[in-house]
């Protein structure tokens, strides 16, 4: 794991599934979207949650944790593309996401501030206008400050903190990775976990090529930079309008600065745009800790949340699209919903085999031929060209955005197997 600002609140170690177990819930993967689920889950059911590696090490462990409603996608997009209802819905399910934080917070000890969230446009200023008419008709109250929507009352926190405080309501397995599931039985390489309902909260589903996420999800990578001893006037979080514009978030006398997003497999300039701007705003301060995560990409920027097939009690949570503290929440609450035979109003919207744009899966599909040709190193994933990232030395996968270290190991799935690096 890199060395994040979130390193330094420690989480408890966990044994290795040795024999074949049963359970009513099985959780597949411990980052914070599988930590929720199986937290939720745990008030009326026994749930056992596996991690291949250690819990929190991945997306999680590597987040700026910023919980909002004011996200990258457009809400103006989401009205023309999906209609007005669908939008209010989406701004509804990430608010309620919030309050369901907040209330964590009222029980469990752990830095959660609620702050205003901010959308900057620089020079676009009439491209912000429509944002906020289309905001305004959704009901929700923002307000334009200089050349910035502002959305009041959002939040951010410290995701390990938290989870630290939910890890002793079930039961878990570190270091057991999950190979395949059959029916409703869970394969590890030596054991077996049978459940009456299983989640797979992997980030990238692992299952090769069950829902045809190869071509429903790209993923795409950001990189962090934490700034020392600012001492903020006060405490918010900002994004830019465009991918490769900076993003702020403050946490204690700290800045958290991000940015340069790309999609994974790319190289362009990697840490450099954020360490520019340090220099030029801040260069009597420090950079205690700098590090690179990336995420699950949907074709239509909504994430994909319910049945993995449609047939059995299997479910998936994906597609965060970088925002995977708030749309882990929905994914908890639309899942315990789910397995509980209860009516969730937002189920529809995150429903994985809602229709997904055509032109999206044929973008998809082009970059993975492409690199299918390549004669290169193979991702052991679906075969696709590997390129060496010199800055970050790993070598990445730009099909369905696998990382591996120089030496082989996987760092972000899909792919389950190492990579011999000759």
């Amino acid at each position: 794991m890199q060395n994040t600002i979130w390193n330094q609140d420690k989480l408890p170690f966990y044994q290795t599934l040795n024999e074949d177990i049963e359970t009513e819930i099985l959780v597949i993967g411990g980052g914070i979207c599988g930590i929720l689920c199986a937290y939720y889950l745990s008030e009326n059911h026994r749930v056992v949650l596996v991690e291949g590696n250690r819990i929190a090490s991945s997306r999680t462990g590597k987040t700026t944790a910023v919980i909002t409603a004011l996200q990258d996608i457009y809400y103006k997009d989401i009205i023309r593309t999906m209609g007005k209802a669908a939008a209010k819905q989406y701004l509804e399910a990430n608010l309620d996401a919030i309050e369901e934080y907040e209330k964590l917070s009222l029980q469990f000890n752990f830095n959660f501030e609620r702050v205003n969230s901010y959308k900057y446009f620089k020079e676009d200023l009439k491209k912000m206008t429509q944002e906020k008419k289309a905001i305004d008709s959704l009901g929700y109250s923002s307000a334009i400050i200089k050349d910035s929507i502002c959305f009041p009352n959002q939040a951010q926190m410290n995701p390990i903190q938290l989870i630290s405080q939910l890890v002793p309501s079930f039961q878990i397995f570190e270091n057991t990775k999950i190979v395949k599931i059959k029916n409703q039985t869970a394969y590890t390489e030596s054991n077996t976990i049978h459940a009456q309902h299983i989640i797979v909260a992997t980030g990238y589903p692992f299952l090769r090529l069950k829902g045809a996420y190869p071509l429903k999800l790209s993923q795409k990578k950001s990189y962090v930079a934490v700034v020392e001893t600012i001492n903020p006037d006060f405490k918010y979080n900002a994004i830019g309008s465009k991918d490769n514009e900076l993003y702020f978030r403050t946490y204690e006398d700290k800045l958290i600065i991000g940015g340069n997003d790309q999609k994974t497999g790319k190289k362009k300039n990697g840490f450099s745009p954020l360490i520019q701007y340090i220099q030029k705003n801040y260069p009597e301060h420090n950079v205690s800790y700098q590090w690179v995560n990336q995420d699950c990409v949907s074709i239509d920027g909504i994430p994909y949340i319910g049945k993995y097939f449609k047939h059995n009690n299997i479910y998936v949570a994906t597609g965060f699209n970088l925002w995977g503290m708030t749309g882990s929440m929905i994914a908890a609450l639309v899942l315990k919903d789910s397995i509980e035979n209860r009516f969730n109003p937002y189920a529809s919207l995150f429903d994985p085999y809602r229709y997904s744009p055509i032109l999206g899966i044929a973008q998809n599909f082009l970059t993975a031929c492409i690199n299918l040709l390549k004669p290169k190193k193979r991702c052991t994933h679906l075969g696709c060209a590997l390129f060496y990232n010199r800055e970050e030395e790993c070598y990445e996968c730009p099909c369905h955005g696998t990382k591996y270290s120089s030496s082989g190991e996987v760092i972000f799935n899909p792919a389950q197997k190492n990579k011999t690096i000759k």
